[in-house]
């Protein structure tokens, strides 16, 4: 009895390592099991976060080459844009050197056909000074003789020298509008008296003397003063109050012109 029990001990004693055994070798080969399973659970886990990071990467660098497409086609329709204007501008320039070339060759034309035209113009000027009512004579001599100066100055632009004739045109003929009264020495029967003179523009130029006794016109073909009868005297005294505007304006008859002895 005690050697069965003996041998039930021996028995169990060599069990018991044998099965401590085997459940640590099942644990090891759990392990190694899940360990293998993680890895290849892991592989394409860690695949997909790869390929995932590489489409992140692949959007964004699309994107980016989509944006530069971009700005690179508006850069270009800006370039062109500006090119069709440039293009416009150029077109502009050429008519505007076109119009300016046919103002040059028009120009070159007028100032060959103006220099003489100017002297032309000056000729007639002196002879109207010349031929006209001598008043105020010494200074519209002066005046043409600063004019002469002047279309003799070959530094001196053509189109200065045209300004100042018409600058002594336009006072020669204002001389013709208005009533001018003055006084002055003039020589009557070759002897200096002091009068009174009204010039009518350039249709009659009278005296009358300070004492009212004397009273005469300017013959300009004769180049002479000449009486006139003293019954109108009244006529040309109320033209030279009107003149100086101490008298209200009026009709009054005055003898213009050419008069008749």
């Amino acid at each position: 009895m005690l050697a069965r029990i003996y041998m039930g001990l021996l028995v169990a004693s060599s069990v018991l390592p044998l099965n401590a055994n085997a459940t640590a070798a099942a644990i090891d080969s759990s392990s190694n099991l899940a360990e293998r399973w993680r890895e290849q659970i892991q592989q394409p886990v860690m695949q997909a976060v790869q390929l995932g990071e590489e489409a992140a990467a692949w959007q964004q660098q699309k994107a980016l080459s989509l944006s530069q497409q971009q700005q690179d086609l508006g850069e270009l329709y800006w370039t062109e844009y500006q090119l069709q204007k440039q293009q416009r501008y150029l077109v502009s320039l050429q008519a505007e050197v076109a119009q300016l070339q046919q103002d040059i060759a028009t120009i070159t034309a007028l100032k060959q056909e103006l220099e003489p035209q100017l002297e032309i113009w000056y000729a007639m000027l002196e002879r109207q000074v010349s031929s006209d009512l001598p008043f105020d004579f010494d200074e519209r001599k002066r005046r043409l003789a600063f004019l002469r100066t002047a279309m003799d100055s070959h530094d001196l632009p053509l189109a200065e020298r045209f300004r100042r004739l018409l600058d002594v045109m336009t006072i020669e003929v204002a001389y013709g509008y208005g009533q001018q009264l003055t006084q002055e020495v003039i020589a009557i029967d070759e002897q200096p008296v002091q009068v009174n003179l009204l010039r009518l523009g350039r249709l009659s130029w009278f005296y009358i003397t300070p004492d009212e006794q004397h009273l005469g016109w300017f013959d300009n073909e004769s180049r002479q003063w000449r009486p006139l009868p003293v019954d109108q005297q009244g006529d040309i005294k109320v033209a030279m109050a009107i003149t100086a505007n101490k008298q209200v304006a009026q009709i009054v008859n005055l003898p213009l012109g050419a008069q008749d002895q």
